[in-house]
């Protein structure tokens, strides 16, 4: 049999086509690739034969026979593994849909991991009660780690601060050394704070560390921009994520660009909205 598999946006290789990908070829099938996640496109329209995934159904899993599969790394021709060490999470954000698809966090093997570098997709790694003894098996077996969907920084301690510090984190790329968190709500700004001083004194560069700040969805202008200045303070890295993408707020837009473009670095924000074309 012959078999398609499309993917339709992401930068990285989709976890559950990769594991289709194993699944067919295992049985004898053609297996073939067809990406369109290079192409900037808006809008599209399909005849639907088989789709799936969160964003058609959020109910939605690959049967138990293949997620246990490990990724076909050979057919998307990729030098890293890319999986979860575990699935759900602690929190119940009511902008996020981990809670409700996944349910509280539990562990998953980890027999995916074929490369020294690693793509977690973890939704909560440090709510692991096996945080520890993963990361000593990353910094024994010298395997660069990539945190793509970021660590609680409410979570962060002395303990574990000194074991990250230890870790070869680094970018998706693995190129720069980083380690992803989230401000979500300007309410966690003292956990924030004291998260980023622990890692700091654990011997983290704050140069090392991205945060992902979320707006448009329950804070103002002004508490959008107080996290931004608080990130700065302490040299870290922000990234602005516009919930929802919302195109009805140009205040948004237009900070999320001086932000994430590093405009911040070569004017203020009140030049860059007078200026910008």
């Amino acid at each position: 049999m012959k078999v398609g598999l499309i993917q339709v946006d992401g930068k990285m290789p989709n976890l559950a086509l990769m594991k289709l990908s194993r699944y067919h070829k295992n049985k004898g099938d053609d297996v073939r690739i067809i990406d369109l996640s290079s192409l900037r496109i808006d809008k599209w329209y399909g005849s639907k034969i088989f789709m799936g995934g969160s964003g058609y159904d959020i109910k939605s899993k690959l049967p138990e026979s293949i997620e246990c599969l490990v990724p076909d790394y050979e057919k998307f021709n990729v030098d890293y593994s890319i999986g979860f060490s575990s699935r759900g999470c602690i929190r119940n954000c009511k902008f996020c849909i981990v809670s409700e698809k996944e349910g509280k966090i539990r562990e998953v093997d980890m027999d995916w991991i074929k490369h020294s570098k690693v793509i977690l997709l973890d939704n909560n790694f440090l709510a692991s009660p096996k945080w520890k003894e993963k990361l000593q098996h990353f910094i024994d077996n010298k395997i660069k780690v990539n945190f793509n969907q970021g660590l609680d920084i409410r979570l962060i301690t002395e303990e574990n601060a000194e074991v990250l510090a230890k870790v070869k984190y680094y970018d998706r790329n693995f190129i720069k050394r980083r380690i992803y968190f989230a401000w979500d709500d300007m309410k966690y700004e003292k956990a924030v704070r004291k998260g980023i001083k622990t890692l700091i004194n654990a011997g983290i560069k704050p140069s090392h560390l991205m945060f992902y700040i979320l707006v448009g969805y329950n804070s103002t202008h002004k508490e959008d921009m107080k996290r931004f200045e608080i990130i700065r303070e302490y040299g870290a890295d922000p990234y602005i994520q516009i919930y929802n993408n919302r195109k009805d707020d140009k205040w948004i837009r237009n900070f999320a660009r001086w932000v994430n473009k590093r405009l911040y670095k070569v004017c203020e924000f009140k030049d860059y909205k007078r200026n910008k074309r």
